[in-house]
């Protein structure tokens, strides 16, 4: 897929993509070409995912250990708060690099590439939406990864893809606000250094009356629940919150009372975008391993990759992999170029989840009985692939975005 480019002395591509951009009837061409950093950031990660990464995934997996050293690492590299402008202590790495970053990640443990995902969901609402002391509190400490990894505490018992339907509730208590109810699957629960909380204010349904606090690690009336047992994505310290009478300052609320749907709504549609490249990380790494076990297992007194059955399998998942890999990078492309990407971003998830789920299944049908065996490593990408099309949004909510785009 990246090719350097004979005609580039910086080794770009320049791909021609086909976008409305926002304008009824209007259509614009755009020609996106990789810069030289966009090269160097990918295969710097793609060295340290295959060198620091892939080797303890399957330990990871195995024991459900939380990569803490790994998360420490990355955090000094800038890539757990990657977005973050320079202005703010980031290395203002742009949308397609961040899409590159997960890929990478996603190649050699999509669990960790979730942590790292949830935790930049967080540093891009602390950049946007905190003070300038917040900032420095909070953001600053993510940046240098001091804070190791945050956690984007929306979904709730009661409510996943209905964002709106929270019943956590804050109500004000002096210079304090004082938090109550629950929140499920939440990455990172039991490790975050930061906890970005989306609680109702108000008791108006719907979308109003909800805003977004920080809740420090220990503070009391915070209760951590197990890490939940999984069927796949096992390193990702998956838990549930519990907030019985939780006191916390006035000035942790982030942004404007009431505010917290849209800096939520809004952070989510970016970083849908990133998780597709973390989609396509993973498809990349199961049709790496199917084309190995094609060509080393024989059958009939021949490799498998000589049957025709085979080789279509193959040509079919290398076509879809790079139709999702370009829809992908036309919602990043568009989203760094200050466009509307709300759609696009919804193709790209949507493509780029159930392709990979198709890839793996394929690959593992590849193996035969042996992909079924934990021992392969196709066994442990088919159970962490399955709930790319259900977190970030399901496949289902991806549609009813792209369907109310039509009209």
């Amino acid at each position: 897929m990246f090719k350097s480019s004979s005609s580039s002395s910086s080794g770009s591509i320049v791909i021609d993509l086909w976008s409305d951009a926002g304008t009824v009837g209007l259509q614009a061409r755009f020609a996106y070409t990789f810069s030289e950093d966009h090269h160097l950031l990918r295969d710097s990660m793609l060295s340290f995912a295959r060198d620091q990464i892939a080797p303890g995934a399957a330990k990871r997996d195995q024991e459900r250990e939380f990569p803490l050293a790994l998360v420490a690492e990355l955090g000094e590299m800038g890539i757990m708060a990657a977005r973050v402008p320079e202005s703010h202590g980031g290395p203002a790495v742009d949308t397609v690099g961040y899409t590159l970053i997960l890929e990478a990640l996603g190649r050699a443990d999509v669990g960790l590439a979730s942590v790292v995902a949830a935790t930049n969901l967080v540093a891009v609402i602390l950049s946007e939406q905190a003070t300038a002391a917040q900032r420095e509190r909070w953001l600053l400490p993510l940046c240098t990864g001091a804070a190791g990894a945050a956690s984007f505490c929306l979904t709730e018992p009661g409510g996943g893809s209905d964002a709106a339907a929270l019943t956590t509730t804050v109500i004000r208590d002096g210079d304090d606000f004082v938090l109550n109810g629950s929140k499920m699957w939440i990455t990172s629960g039991g490790h975050a250094g930061v906890y970005l909380v989306f609680a109702r204010t108000e008791s108006a349904d719907g979308t109003k009356g909800i805003s977004t606090f920080v809740v420090d690690p220990g503070t009391r009336g915070l209760e951590i629940g197990k890490d939940e047992p999984k069927m796949g994505q096992r390193c990702s310290g998956t838990t549930a919150l519990h907030f019985d009478d939780c006191k916390i300052p006035a000035a942790n609320l982030i942004g404007p009372l009431h505010g917290g749907y849209r800096a939520a709504i809004s952070s989510l549609g970016a970083g849908r975008i990133g998780i597709s490249g973390a989609c396509i990380g993973v498809a990349e790494a199961a049709l790496s391993l199917g084309l190995g076990y094609a060509e080393d297992r024989k059958a009939f007194g021949k490799p498998i990759a000589h049957f025709q059955t085979s080789q279509f399998m193959l040509a079919d998942c290398r076509t879809e992999l790079d139709a999702a890999w370009l829809l992908t990078l036309r919602a990043a492309f568009l989203h760094d170029a200050g466009h509307r990407a709300d759609a696009a971003s919804s193709m790209a998830k949507l493509v780029s989840s159930e392709t990979t789920d198709r890839i793996v299944d394929r690959m593992l049908q590849l193996h035969g009985g042996y992909g079924y065996s934990e021992e392969y490593p196709i066994e442990r990408l088919y159970r962490d692939s399955r709930v790319l099309r259900i977190y970030e949004g399901t496949s289902e909510i991806q549609r009813m975005i792209i369907a109310r785009s039509l009209f």
